[in-house]
């Protein structure tokens, strides 16, 4: 009884291993085996873009910190110009210079402190005048002006439109006039009153190491002239009375430096330095100011390049 129901289970398993023939089981490794190609093919695909990619990077990086490298190369190469005695040296009234190294290019625009205002020094009638370039309101605009006066002088008596302490909390604002010198020209976007649209605009004119009331025509920018031309200002326009004898460069002694340099697929870098030259050998220049990238383009066109 046991053998015969063997032999029909035996019988049974026959037939099912049967209905799965030898070809089909190649087939279906097959398939699987090309399945597993294609996936394979995926992986590889996609490990290639990654690395085609981080190579990209680390070759982006590597030209920003050249191009980097190559502007401060150039500020360098006009701090040495603004202390050599060279026959031939660089104008200091923003006029842009040109030059390859390593076969890159860097420019380089120099001016005088003096050819700037000095947030901590100017007049109202200088201040307004530059503001105006902005395209604010006349309210706005002397708001903006006695803001900045009540901001750098030292008591708490409030200009006409000005702010003071209280205004500033008044207006839930955390801070309150510094009833000081401005530290920074990014200082004056904590003015009440100021926007970034007025900042971005005016912020290139401006300095905090003139310690001038008036502008130096001599080595002010086109644009600033054409502002203050016919306005009833200080204008610093005797340049003989201006002269600084270190390093037989004449001016204020004091200089924005102005960097942009280019490297590769358009990677640029530029920084704005500002630097003083000092009567000791030891120390011939002192950095005051270093800001990466700088606050405005060069000048691209010829006309504007002064």
């Amino acid at each position: 009884m046991m053998t015969c129901r063997s032999a029909k289970a035996a019988a049974k398993y026959r037939a099912t291993v049967n209905t799965n023939p030898p070809g089909a089981q190649k087939g279906m490794a097959l398939v699987l085996v090309l399945w597993l190609v294609v996936l394979l093919g995926v992986l590889a695909t996609g490990h290639a873009r990654n690395a085609h990619t981080e190579t990209g990077l680390v070759s982006r990086q590597m030209e920003a910190a050249q191009a980097r490298a190559l502007a401060e190369a150039g500020a360098q190469r006009a701090i040495l110009d603004l202390m050599s005695n060279a026959a031939q040296q660089w104008p200091v009234n923003g006029s842009i210079n040109s030059f390859k190294f390593d076969n890159h290019d860097i420019s380089v625009a120099i001016r005088d402190a003096t050819g700037l205002i000095d947030l901590n020094s100017a007049s109202s009638a200088l201040l307004s005048a530059l503001i105006s370039t902005a395209g604010p309101d006349q309210m706005t605009r002397q708001r903006i002006v006695d803001a900045i006066l009540d901001w750098r002088d030292a008591d708490n008596l409030t200009h006409l439109y000005g702010a003071e302490d209280d205004d500033y909390r008044a207006a839930g604002l955390a801070w309150s006039a510094r009833d000081g010198a401005f530290a920074s020209i990014d200082e004056l976007l904590y003015v009440m009153g100021m926007t970034r649209d007025i900042f971005d605009r005016i912020s290139p004119y401006l300095t905090i190491y003139s310690a001038r009331s008036g502008v130096n025509l001599e080595y002010a920018s086109p644009f600033l002239i054409s502002a203050l031309t016919g306005q009833e200002i200080e204008v610093i326009d005797d340049v003989a009375a201006d002269r600084n004898e270190i390093h037989g460069r004449s001016g204020s002694g004091t200089f924005h430096i102005y960097v942009s340099a280019s490297v590769g697929d358009g990677i640029k870098s530029s920084l704005e330095v500002v630097v003083r030259l000092l009567s000791d050998p030891e120390r011939p220049f002192a950095v005051l100011y270093w800001r990466e990238p700088m606050r405005t383009q060069l000048p691209t066109s010829a006309r504007d390049r002064t």
